[in-house]
C-alpha cells in the first residue's frame, strides 16, 4: 500500500462531501482518539462518526475547504484548512490545522483539532 497519505486526503473529501459510510472506511476499528480543540475526546471509530455526522450536519452552510496536506512520515500528517458555517445567518470561517496519525494498517488511529482563533473586537 504505497499511497498510505491518500487516506487523509480521502477522509477530507468524505468529510467535505458529508459522506459518512466513506469516512468510516479511512477510521481504524480499534483505538481511535479524537482531540478537539477545547480539550474534548470522542474515543471509537462508531462514536466519532455518529460525532462528525450530528456536527456536520446541524451545523448551517457546513463547508470545508482544504488548504493543504503535509504528509510529515508513514504514519503522522497535518492538514491546513478552514471550515465555514453559519452562526445567526452569517457566515463565519474557522481557519485550523488538523493532525492525523495513522495505524500500521495505513488507517487513521488518531485525530487532533486545532483552530486559529480572531482576537475578540473591542
Amino acid at each position: 500500500m504505497g499511497t498510505q497519505g491518500q487516506v487523509v486526503e480521502r477522509y477530507l473529501e468524505c468529510l467535505a462531501a458529508h459522506d459518512w459510510d466513506g469516512l468510516a472506511d479511512t477510521i481504524a476499528e480499534e483505538g481511535l482518539t479524537r482531540e478537539g480543540p477545547f480539550c474534548d475526546v470522542v474515543e471509537g471509530k462508531a462514536h466519532y462518526v455518529a460525532y462528525l455526522r450530528k456536527v456536520c450536519t446541524n451545523l448551517k452552510g457546513h463547508r470545508l475547504q482544504v488548504q493543504r496536506v503535509s504528509h510529515v512520515d508513514s504514519r503522522v500528517s497535518y492538514a491546513e484548512l478552514s471550515e465555514t458555517f453559519e452562526i445567526d445567518d452569517v457566515a463565519t470561517t474557522w481557519p485550523e490545522c488538523i493532525l492525523f496519525e495513522r495505524d500500521a494498517d495505513g488507517l487513521i488511529s488518531r485525530v487532533s483539532v486545532f483552530f486559529k482563533q480572531r482576537q475578540a473586537a473591542g
